[in-house]
């Protein structure tokens, strides 16, 4: 992995990380809408806002807070790709004794994250630089609270959210009355059914929901149906205001799991 400042990079932007690792180009650069992270391409990665670094700035971000329907206090929570660490920073900022693994596979998205994102040192965040499919194949590892899954390169969605047995190992790693939440392109339509049909293998309640400001999926994955939708206003109160709107769009688009 080599640091350095891209040559060939646009005069006009500022950059503010670039490395060459092994799968290809990692760069951070601030812009108007705020600090950026790009594996090479125009595609945003991470979001941050210099000034509020805890908010997250994407509509699929804050819809994964849904799984707090499950688990409006969780104890541990896991990530599967840290990339920027938006979703790390939001999660340890709204919950004081959460624990928190984040795995990402790649070092140099680690270094972006702690050199030009913003996220700081924690002892409550351990990041596991590795592979996903080998975190979540260890037998040792707790039961979470709260899995999300955001597993991309410089192509799309990674190829493992696609596979039978990350799938179950995930399904296994949820606690009871917890939940997981997975960020799926809906683009190309070919890879975006192989993960639907391998989750639904996987979790006996699983639903999906669109983003309005991407082309994405929220798909939400449980053993069981949420426990906590009465608590909907108080959560999204203290954590979230838009998780009211996010819900009535799950259960309007889901409508089949709401009349067993």
């Amino acid at each position: 992995m080599n640091s350095s400042t891209d040559p060939d990079q646009d005069a006009s932007r500022k950059n503010l990380f670039y490395a060459v690792d092994d799968y290809g180009v990692v760069e951070v650069w601030r812009s108007a809408e705020g600090l950026i992270l790009g594996l090479g391409n125009e595609v945003e990665q991470t979001r941050v806002l210099p000034h509020s670094p805890q908010h997250l700035c994407f509509d699929y971000m804050r819809m994964m807070l849904l799984t707090l329907l499950w688990k409006p206090k969780p104890k541990r929570a896991l990530i599967l790709g840290l990339g920027g660490g938006a979703q790390a920073r939001a999660l340890l900022a709204a919950f004081p004794a959460l624990e928190l693994d984040a795995v990402e596979l790649r070092p140099a998205v680690v270094e972006a994250a702690y050199q030009a994102l913003n996220l700081r040192p924690d002892p409550r965040l351990h990041v596991h630089i590795m592979d996903a499919l080998d975190f979540v194949r260890n037998p040792d590892h707790p039961r979470y609270d709260l899995i999300m899954l955001d597993l991309y390169d410089q192509h799309g969605m990674a190829p493992i959210l696609a596979e039978t047995e990350f799938m179950q190992h995930c399904a296994r790693l949820l606690a009871p009355r917890g939940a997981l939440a997975a960020n799926l392109w809906r683009y190309p339509l070919e890879d975006y059914l192989s993960a639907t049909i391998t989750m639904e293998q996987a979790f006996p309640w699983l639903g999906f929901v669109s983003s309005r400001d991407r082309n994405q999926n929220i798909a939400l994955g449980a053993h069981d149906a949420p426990g906590h939708q009465r608590e909907l206003n108080a959560i999204a109160q203290k954590h979230e205001p838009g998780l009211p709107v996010f819900w009535r769009d799950f259960m309007q688009q889901n409508s089949g799991l709401f009349k067993r």
